[in-house]
Formats: structure tokens, C-alpha cells, sequence
């Protein structure tokens, strides 16, 4: 294939940003919060939050959501391993334990 020929031989591609804030989606899609939410990993030992919205590729976002969790649930920290992965969660009268990179795809907001 001619890359040259499809890419016009050597010139500079500019990039044609009009200032907007471009790939919102793809950074919520990857594990950052998205409005300045928090993420689940986030969490210390002993905080509360409520799920906002769980994220994730499909088949891990439909895992998450049939281990229960789903928007609107009251989610606990109860422990995090000495090296920080996974972590345990307290929800619906179960521990449940997660690794730290599923947890980052879960939005939450603190709560007392």
C-alpha cells in the first residue's frame, strides 16, 4: 500500500480541533469519571457512595451488573488488600470482591 499517496507525502496533518473538549466519551468509556464524578477505586476503607453509572466493555458491564451492581446501590468499602488490589465491598447484605481495574469503571457519589 502507498502510504505516501494517502497520506500526502510527508505533509503535516493538522489536527482540526475547534477548542472543544474532543473524546469525552472515549475517556469515560476507559475508566476515568466522567463530569467529575468518582470512580469506585477511589474509595477508603469505611466510605459509603451510591452507584451512579456502571461502565466497562459489554460483556464486564453486564458481569457487574448481575453481581448486583447497579445504579442506585449503597456500596461500603469493608477492606483493601495490603497492595491495594482487589478489594472488598459490602452491598445488598453480601461482601462482594473486586479487582481494582473493574472497580474503576463503576461512578459513584460519596455519601455520609
Amino acid at each position: 500500500m502507498n502510504l505516501g499517496r494517502r497520506y500526502g507525502k510527508g505533509k503535516h496533518i493538522e489536527n482540526k480541533s475547534d477548542g472543544k473538549e474532543s473524546g469525552h466519551a472515549f475517556r469515560h468509556r476507559h475508566g476515568q469519571a466522567k463530569g467529575g464524578a468518582m470512580t469506585l477505586d477511589l474509595l477508603k476503607p469505611g466510605e459509603r457512595a451510591r452507584i451512579i453509572a456502571v461502565g466497562g466493555e459489554r460483556a464486564l458491564r453486564r458481569r457487574l451488573l448481575d453481581m448486583g451492581l447497579t445504579p442506585n446501590t449503597v456500596v461500603m468499602v469493608r477492606k483493601v488488600a495490603p497492595l491495594g488490589d482487589p478489594i472488598e465491598l459490602y452491598l445488598r447484605n453480601f461482601e462482594l470482591t473486586l479487582r481494582k481495574e473493574d472497580a474503576k469503571k463503576i461512578n459513584i457519589e460519596a455519601i455520609e
